[in-house]
């Protein structure tokens, strides 16, 4: 028989053959299947067409298979058993997942999350792998592709087939060394004045896709006929805060997340001038269409939102 003639077949027959084997009796199947007994007598009517022959026999006490309804009742459960496998969602167990998950996070962001996820990955999932990849232009095509799992990052999202979670919403500030000078020149309202904060160079840090191509601030800058001289641009947040510590360089970051790191580095964070109205921003979770389904995608993105204290 080629596969195209299975389409003449009615799955809902084998279902009621089956419970006819089981029950021997045309009401308590019917009951089963909740039809009527005229609609179950239809679909008796109907697999005899389908076979050939009756496959059951009517008696006082209900109804008997045939030898042929006999014979056929061993490859009728296991098929049935495998159409059942093939369209029950299947069961995830975390214990015995073996698969690698691949995840794009920011350099601080593994830093606070990766010790925890481990110890927490090593106990309830120890087969699973862990791939810490860098942000890059590929990396939406990389999630569609089935490259990358998942991504914590600030981008913004302006694609279709993409879903993201805000982690937490960030506010802008200035990051520099505990007794920089600039930290003597506050004003009342707790702002540098922006001349004051403009007099000193500052450090970038580049995140593909966010602020690779332009500034936050420089439509703001541009307005008042200003602009801020930027000495060294880099993906790698550790360089960047370990110039802060002997320079009296200044960054431009985010507050709140990083600020036992910041304590830990003799570093500090100040309100960047009024007149600079940069827009927040937040961390997200991004994944893609592919992975917001299957289980154990939901179990591993849960997983990483759990672990991320920010």
């Amino acid at each position: 028989m080629k596969l195209e003639e299975l389409a003449r077949y009615d799955i809902k027959l084998l279902v009621a053959f089956q419970v006819l084997l089981e029950e021997q009796n045309v009401s308590r199947a019917a009951e089963r299947l909740y039809v009527t007994q005229s609609a179950m007598s239809k679909m008796m009517a109907r697999l005899k067409d389908m076979f050939g022959e009756d496959l059951f026999f009517r008696t006082t006490h209900g109804i008997q298979p045939t030898e042929r309804a006999l014979a056929l009742r061993e490859p009728l459960y296991t098929a049935l058993e495998h159409f059942k496998q093939l369209v029950e969602p299947p069961v995830f167990d975390p214990a015995e997942c073996d698969r690698v998950f691949r995840v794009s996070l920011m350099d601080h962001i593994a830093v606070k999350l990766c010790p925890a996820l481990l110890r927490t990955l090593s106990q309830v999932a120890p087969k699973v792998k862990l791939h810490i990849k860098p942000w890059t232009k590929k990396s939406f095509d990389e999630m569609a592709s089935g490259q990358l799992d998942l991504a914590v990052n600030l981008v913004e999202i302006d694609r279709a087939n993409f879903y993201q979670h805000e982690v937490v919403k960030i506010a802008p500030c200035a990051i520099l060394r505990k007794d920089h000078p600039l930290i003597q020149r506050i004003n009342n309202q707790g702002h540098a004045n922006l001349d004051d904060f403009l007099s000193y160079s500052f450090i970038k840090m580049v995140i593909p896709e966010f602020n690779d191509t332009h500034q936050k601030d420089q439509a703001a800058l541009a307005a008042l006929g200003k602009e801020r001289h930027i000495v060294l641009e880099t993906h790698n947040i550790n360089s960047a805060l370990q110039s802060l510590r002997v320079t009296d360089y200044v960054m431009l970051g985010g507050k709140g997340i990083n600020d036992s790191l910041f304590e830990q580095l003799g570093l500090t964070t100040l309100p960047i001038p009024k007149e600079l109205v940069t827009p927040s921003f937040s961390y997200k979770a991004i994944w893609h269409q592919r992975q917001h389904k299957p289980p154990e995608q939901q179990w591993f993105r849960q997983l990483i939102l759990d672990h991320l204290e920010f």
